[in-house]
């Protein structure tokens, strides 16, 4: 029916085990088109095997995964790569490449996913460049930048195709606070905007998360444990959501408190 909900992502009870080991017990959840949803966990709790099963680089031992409407699992390599010239990645360490310059990198990814020219290209590059604050690296290979510029590249090549769906895989692990607030501003700033994008962050960093989306799926030992509005979840989660969502903020500067607009009954009772 016209105005119903359209799904990017679907992951149907989801299982995954590595020999005897068990990784992921039954993942379910779904991201509507133009959702901007935070996949929070522990480390170790199963997000990377969902994201891998999630693009197709790994197959789910039961269950069902569909991106944009196919079947990852089962579509062969040509349906595969289609679906992925709609994502935009950005891996954990930027993974860019080496060999090439930091607009090597940026063209090389709208040459293979995009149908733009070469004038539209270099316009998206330098714009994106600009967004990141690294418009004077373009000529810089990626071992002359440091972690945090890096990490910024990646950003911009993850958005250069104006992907549907654009996933952060711990974007800011590892960098100082300062770098973070940038990191996530850049991407909020710089994400497709409109119903028909889609962006999903994926992190251990409960503060990214809550910043980055009001929805919040919460994963823990293979299982999503809550799903829904932090704020919410925040107070009315179960004991192990509660405390995971809640500990980072405990004692924080009040006036912090508020900018991050906790819920008054969390702040009431801790402060």
């Amino acid at each position: 029916m016209p105005g119903e909900p359209v799904n990017v992502i679907s992951l149907s009870g989801i299982k995954k085990s590595f020999g005897t080991v068990n990784i992921l017990n039954d993942i379910s959840f779904e991201v509507e088109a133009g959702e901007r949803v935070s996949l929070l966990g522990p480390g170790g709790c199963g997000k990377s095997t969902i994201l891998k099963i999630l693009l197709g680089l790994m197959p789910p031992d039961e269950g069902q995964v569909t991106l944009m409407g196919v079947d990852m699992a089962k579509a062969d390599e040509h349906q595969r790569q289609e679906v992925l010239r709609k994502v935009g990645m950005a891996f954990q360490q930027g993974a860019l490449f080496d060999f090439m310059t930091v607009r090597e990198n940026l063209i090389f990814a709208m040459e293979n996913m995009t149908d733009l020219d070469a004038a539209a290209m270099d316009k998206r590059l330098k714009h994106l460049l600009a967004g990141v604050k690294l418009g004077r690296t373009e000529n810089m290979f990626p071992f002359e930048l440091s972690g945090g510029m890096q990490r910024r590249v990646g950003i911009a090549r993850a958005l250069c195709t104006e992907p549907i769906v654009a996933i952060f895989d711990e974007p800011t692990a590892g960098l100082d606070p300062v770098t973070s607030t940038i990191i996530l501003n850049m991407i909020l700033e710089l994400g497709g905007k409109g119903e028909e994008h889609s962006q999903m962050v994926v992190t251990s960093n409960v503060e990214l998360g809550i910043r980055f989306a009001d929805r919040v799926i919460v994963v823990n030992d293979g299982t999503v444990v809550a799903d829904g509005l932090w704020r919410e979840l925040l107070l009315t989660g179960t004991e192990w959501v509660k405390h995971f969502l809640g500990v980072r903020f405990i004692g924080l500067d009040l006036d912090y408190a508020h900018e991050l607009k906790l819920p008054p009954e969390f702040i009431a009772q801790h402060w």
